[in-house]
């Protein structure tokens, strides 16, 4: 080949590394962009439903009675203001005895009322929306939970619990779409796992000037 040639073809030989290189890279990483409406109605993962600001908190404490001979009973909260919804962030209660196996919750929302189970964690029953998903409640209802316990049941106990929530001006859009990982709605029961007995809301009394 002459030195004309030679000159001629290892430019062409070059672009054609070049071309061949550019085919084979990989696609830049990252997902793809949601559209802003849809970006806008999904949580924050970066930081915990627990720990948002909340601009209207909703929050009951209070005791419950377990009877002698009875192996489930809870209580319910105060009523959900009629023009707001509750965001249920956590509900916790324990019993002063042994034998705490279980707990559920129940929720109204949207007319549709279920049963939700709760976890067993350091001898309480524990529900919360950062590790058990979102759950919100109707305006005008209540919430309530109910504990299970698998012995001692030969003699009354009481418990403690408490419900924390944030109260909204609307429930938040439902995310269906299954190529968006966000948390989905807990699987639900219609009825709790056994026969109940609920107790009378219980509040320590608030003292003068406290």
């Amino acid at each position: 080949m002459t030195r004309s040639r030679l000159r001629h073809a290892v430019p062409a030989f070059a672009l054609g590394v070049l071309c061949l290189t550019a085919a084979a890279a990989p696609p830049p990483t990252g997902s793809r962009e949601l559209d802003p409406d849809i970006a806008d109605r999904l949580p924050r993962p970066e930081v915990p439903t627990l720990r948002r600001v909340c601009a209207q908190p909703f929050e009951n404490r209070g005791t419950f009675d377990m009877g002698a001979n009875v192996t489930g009973a809870g209580a319910s909260s105060d009523f959900v203001p009629e023009n707001r919804y509750l965001e249920i962030r956590q509900v916790r209660a324990t019993l002063r005895g042994p034998g705490l196996s279980a707990g559920d919750l129940s929720a109204s929302v949207s007319g549709e009322s279920g049963w939700y189970d709760m976890r067993l964690s350091n001898n309480a029953i524990i529900w919360t929306a950062t590790a058990d998903g979102p759950l919100y409640a109707d305006r005008g209802s209540r919430i309530k939970f109910v504990a299970y316990r698998n012995s001692g049941s030969d003699r009354a106990v009481t418990g403690d619990y408490v419900m924390r929530g944030c109260l909204l001006d609307r429930l938040p859009q439902r995310i269906t779409r299954p190529d968006i990982d966000v948390p989905r709605l807990p699987k639900k029961r219609l009825t709790p796992r056994e026969p109940v007995e609920m107790t009378p809301l219980r509040r320590p009394a608030v003292r003068p000037g406290g």
